[in-house]
């Protein structure tokens, strides 16, 4: 799996370090032991690496451009894409946030297992979480024209939503429903996967709020 791990990476154009593949064949043995008891993906072996790692790892070119220092994955789940990209931006201050008990209980077994310092972990709902972030990124999240302006609310005030979507005509059809005109969109290339994807980055100063 190593070498699975390591030719997605390249494909996608990301420099790696041994200790960052390490951590995230770690993370993959120990998600693969979970999620046999709990189920909480429905993906395993390459199929795992593939909808899940690396395509939580597409966003680290993007995210390499902005300017951050906080970010928040909201809906975390199983940790993606915050452990992933945790992984490689080591210097960054990530929040997880996951209403699931048995989902946190797993995330903070994988922070202390692996040493992964730079995550908290934060059992919530988003509505309940308080504090505000540079980025605040989700990625199967729940319908995003009836929550847009609860993610919004705790993005720093020249901060961003980072949102992992699928299509773009969807994209541009939500996007005209929550009233937001000024977004962009980039096409990203999930290794060995056909499906078409999408980061949707929206600065909040374009979000109006009440």
């Amino acid at each position: 799996m190593r070498d699975f791990f390591i030719k997605g990476i390249e494909l996608i154009g990301i420099a790696y370090s041994d200790t960052q593949i390490n951590k995230l064949l770690a993370f993959y043995e120990e998600l693969s032991i979970w999620n046999k008891k709990t189920g909480f993906l429905k993906a395993e072996e390459e199929i795992l690496v593939i909808k899940h790692f690396f395509d939580s790892l597409v966003a680290v070119p993007l995210l390499s451009q902005m300017n951050f220092k906080t970010i928040a994955d909201i809906g975390t789940g199983a940790g993606f894409p915050g452990i992933p990209l945790s992984i490689f931006f080591p210097d960054k201050q990530f929040t997880l946030v996951e209403r699931s008990g048995k989902k946190t209980a797993f995330l903070n077994n994988c922070k202390l297992l692996f040493s992964l310092d730079n995550i908290l972990i934060e059992e919530s709902d988003l509505e309940n979480v308080k504090n505000s972030f540079d980025v605040v990124t989700f990625r199967a999240f729940r319908n995003f024209v009836e929550y847009y302006k609860a993610l919004a609310a705790i993005v720093n005030p020249k901060g961003s939503l980072f949102a992992y979507k699928g299509k773009k005509r969807e994209i541009e059809t939500e996007m005209h429903e929550a009233g937001i005109k000024l977004f962009k969109t980039e096409k990203v290339a999930v290794p060995f996967l056909e499906e078409e994807r999408h980061i949707v980055i929206t600065e909040k100063e374009n979000i109006n709020l009440p």
